[in-house]
């Protein structure tokens, strides 16, 4: 009897037992599981910062140090540079110019109005630039190039030749600051002399 009356209560301690440890190992699984998701989100922010990193300092373009951003109030706009400049530069001439490197950068008032378009090419040396300003000067004279007019002025204290033309005022010259660099200028607006002046002075 004493034996039969004992068992059950062996059954129950037992079965609180087992309850015990099933909570402790609930408990412990829990956690693990917790400490598992904190890893994955910190791996994932890790891997977001990574990918954030390289985009934006090797997939994204480079800016240029040769393109300005601003030429007095106007903004950059748009530019293109290297292989896609030059072959557009020979496609409006209508024969392959001996350039290095090129780029072409178009630039725009906020709210409209003033507007310019820089053509810039690297002949390679000085003595190379002068002769491609030489060459353009007796193109124009020579007449069919839609340009006429054709005079030479001082801006900022640099020789600049300037020509009459549709859709603007042309002028062009070798650049003071780098010295094998040939720049074309179209300017349309109200204050071109204010706006030559410093385009002068930037390239």
């Amino acid at each position: 009897m004493v034996n039969s009356e004992l068992q059950p209560e062996a059954s129950v301690n037992v079965s609180t037992s087992a309850g015990g440890r099933t909570d402790s190992k609930n408990g412990v699984g829990g956690r693990k599981r917790r400490l598992v998701l904190f890893q994955m989100v910190m791996l994932a922010a890790v891997l977001g910062l990574v990918w954030y990193g390289f985009g934006r300092y090797v997939l994204a373009p480079v800016q240029s140090s040769a393109v300005p951003q601003y030429v007095g109030s106007l903004r950059l706009a748009s530019h293109v540079e290297g292989t896609e400049a030059l072959t557009e530069i020979n496609r409006l001439h209508g024969t392959s110019i001996s350039l290095q490197n090129a780029f072409i950068a178009e630039y725009k008032a906020e709210y409209g109005g003033d507007h310019l378009t820089v053509w810039a090419g690297n002949a390679g040396s000085d003595p190379a630039a002068a002769d491609l300003i030489s060459r353009m000067v007796k193109g124009i004279e020579r007449g069919g190039t839609g340009f006429t007019n054709l005079r030479q002025v001082k801006v900022a204290g640099h020789d600049v030749w300037q020509a009459d033309g549709v859709g603007g005022n042309f002028f062009f010259y070798k650049s003071s600051e780098t010295g094998d660099r040939v720049i074309w200028l179209t300017i349309e607006g109200s204050d071109s002399v204010s706006l030559l002046e410093s385009a002068v002075r930037v390239f």
